[in-house]
């Protein structure tokens, strides 16, 4: 894969993050429509983006969250596989981000291979993924539970909101980023 279309997509994924993250929590995750599995999957997505320790620490830099955009384009990617009418309808709502999960989401599923599978398994990982000591199982069963997360996903987006200059610096070192998240999938494995 070529660095610079890698980049290119990191930049993209990263400048809109903030919105994504807003727009992925209340189109899919709201969607009380969408098969109870993926449901928890897309809150469980949620979970990683806001918890600061996942593959990919936060305390990185605005680096750290590349791989929390990746986490709601997998997401996203298994409705579509599984219920395509579903991602149609999140399309015509969510364009960009459901766009984003063709191309740019094939370039880093190939760069990663098949340690992408690995990252979906653990994106998706109900039962582990947590923040603040709520799991998505808990969080869909409490009649609280959106409104604490959607607080939550509210404080940690004014953290998202990065200036253009870091973003770019961001994207071009991506390629040195990622092969830390390489080895951090594939110890995940043993």
């Amino acid at each position: 894969m070529d660095e610079t279309e890698l980049a290119d997509v990191a930049e993209r994924w990263l400048t809109s993050l903030q919105q994504d993250l807003k727009d992925f929590l209340h189109v899919v995750c709201d969607d009380q429509d969408l098969d109870e599995g993926l449901r928890a999957m897309a809150v469980s997505a949620v979970l990683y983006t806001l918890a600061p320790g996942d593959v990919i620490p936060d305390s990185s830099g605005v680096p750290g969250y590349i791989d929390d955009a990746l986490a709601l384009r997998v997401v996203l990617a298994r409705i579509r596989e599984r219920f395509p009418e579903r991602f149609d309808g999140y399309a015509e709502r969510i364009p960009e981000l459901a766009a984003s999960t063709g191309e740019d989401l094939d370039a880093f599923r190939a760069w990663l291979g098949d340690l992408y599978e690995l990252f979906a398994t653990r994106v998706g990982a109900v039962e582990k993924n947590e923040f603040k000591g709520k799991h998505a199982q808990d969080l869909l069963a409490d009649p609280d539970g959106a409104t604490w997360l959607e607080e939550e996903v509210s404080v940690a987006a004014l953290k998202l909101d990065f200036k253009p200059q870091a973003v770019a610096s961001a994207a071009r070192r991506v390629n040195t980023l990622l092969p830390t998240f390489k080895q951090k999938l594939q110890s995940m494995r043993k």
